[in-house]
């Protein structure tokens, strides 16, 4: 039985920009290796202190098979994809169960 599930994160401790471009990149080709690539929107921004930072989240919510056991295994493939690229940023995962919240 699949679930249907929002995805939304940020990657803060950025040092730069170039920085926040490879984790973009390295979290592109994490996206493509789950097949969610083509769902989930990925880009760079600047905080009102002028930090850089990483965000992105689902277009629409994902169907996912065997959410119990997908979850565990994407966060910490997600965390592990960040610190390769970037060894002091911070990665946080947002789930939403949209089902649930109507």
């Amino acid at each position: 039985m699949s679930v249907n599930i929002d995805l939304a994160f940020t990657v803060t401790g950025v040092t730069g920009e170039s920085q926040a471009w490879e984790i973009v990149r390295a979290l592109q080709q994490l996206m493509d290796e789950e097949d969610i690539a083509n769902q989930v929107t990925i880009g760079v921004a600047v905080d009102d202190d002028g930090a850089y930072f990483v965000s992105g989240d689902s277009d629409f919510p994902l169907g996912i098979s065997r959410f119990y056991l997908w979850q565990p295994h994407f966060e910490g493939v997600f965390a592990a994809t960040v610190a390769e690229v970037a060894e002091g940023a911070r990665p946080e995962i947002r789930w939403g169960y949209p089902d649930e919240e109507y």
